[in-house]
């Protein structure tokens, strides 16, 4: 019974902490080209972003707005879900990349045969 119960709880914490380093990777405050900065935040399972600042006066008025809904980790460092374009609003299929070492984020977003490249930076 002893072990049957430590195990549970070696199993228990393993995999806890697997899933903590997932969520740890794209989870924070990131800086866009435009110098906005999103924040990524834990919703459950999946994840979700909105910008907090933006440099652009014009651009301020879309602080607090959802841009990025239902993310899921399909890796430890890849993301898919809704990117949303704050300025009108379209929903778009959107990828976020984390590179090794975590300091850069590539967003890639689809709409039909098109595709859009942005790199962004994390912010500390």
């Amino acid at each position: 019974m002893y072990k049957q119960v430590m195990m549970t709880t070696l199993f228990s914490v393993f995999f806890g902490l697997i899933s903590h380093a997932q969520r740890a990777a794209i989870i924070g405050k990131w800086e866009t080209p435009d110098k906005d900065i999103i924040e990524f935040y834990s919703e459950g399972p999946v994840f979700t972003a909105r910008q907090i600042s933006a440099e652009i006066e014009k651009d301020k008025g879309n602080n607090n707005k959802i841009i990025a809904k239902e993310l899921k980790s399909t890796t430890a460092k890849v993301f898919e879900g809704i990117v949303i374009d704050p300025k009108d609003n379209k929903t778009y299929h959107g990828r976020f990349t984390i590179n090794d070492s975590g300091t850069q984020l590539n967003l890639k977003v689809k709409w039909g045969f098109l595709s859009f490249n942005e790199t962004w930076k994390r912010v500390n």
